[in-house]
């Protein structure tokens, strides 16, 4: 392939979004009608605001699969594979798509979604400062991206490593998540119980240090995704 070219990341994306225009269009009509269904119900703009915070959160889920489908789906894998582009061309791209297009995706529906419902609004709301405020909270919260991009990151491995079944790689990571909790607050409960809590004094890690280790969370599983990569070789 040689080497690394952001010129075929370039290309690789224009080829991956006129593919898959269809899936994102259907993605987008998602993304703007719940909200205005849930908004003109409840004749309340802060209902759209809510259901586009909870697809912010959690649509990173489908935009990984997205992201993923044509690597997977039987019709179009061999194409895929076929394409002259890098592991690591290929991974730029999914990360961009997750970490930068994602949020700037979910950001324009919700704002597409707010001026929409606004005139079924029960009472009168400036919904341009609503739309600021969302837009702030999506782009600029910072601790709302990382989460975001923790769910998207696990997801984007869990599309690469999954062999068949993609219900099954979703099931086992969420047994895996609910065990590893449960597990910690039993640990967690225990110590309490038996351990002087003043032996853990010198064990306090910083806000700074706490920081790091949340960020790096989305981090290591983007890593862990190339790594599954390269390592399958997209042969599903």
């Amino acid at each position: 392939m040689g080497t690394y070219s952001l010129r075929r990341v370039a290309q690789y994306a224009r080829y991956h979004y006129t593919a898959q225009r269809k899936n994102y269009l259907s993605v987008m009509f998602t993304c703007v009608a719940f909200p205005v269904l849930f908004g003109i119900l409840s004749n309340e703009i802060s209902a759209v605001e809510g259901i586009s915070t909870a697809i912010y959160f959690f649509g990173g889920i489908g935009f990984a699969v997205r992201t993923t489908f044509a690597m997977r789906h039987r019709g179009t894998k061999i194409m895929e594979c076929s394409l002259p582009v890098s592991n690591e061309e290929r991974m730029t791209f999914m990360v961009l798509n997750l970490a930068v297009m994602f949020p700037l995706f979910v950001t324009f529906t919700a704002n597409i979604s707010l001026l929409a419902a606004a005139p079924f609004n029960y009472y009168e709301v400036n919904v341009w400062e609503v739309m600021r405020d969302v837009t702030h909270n999506f782009l600029c919260d910072w601790r709302l991206y990382v989460m975001v991009q923790i769910i998207a990151s696990v997801s984007l491995f869990l599309n690469i490593v999954a062999r068949r079944s993609l219900f099954v790689a979703y099931l086992g990571a969420f047994l895996g998540v609910m065990v590893f909790f449960g597990a910690v607050a039993r640990i967690s409960v225990h110590i309490v119980m038996n351990v002087n809590p003043f032996f853990f004094e010198s064990f306090e890690v910083s806000d700074n240090v706490a920081r790091v280790i949340y960020i790096m969370i989305p981090v290591v599983f983007y890593a862990l995704g190339y790594w599954a990569l390269r390592r399958r070789q997209m042969r599903w």
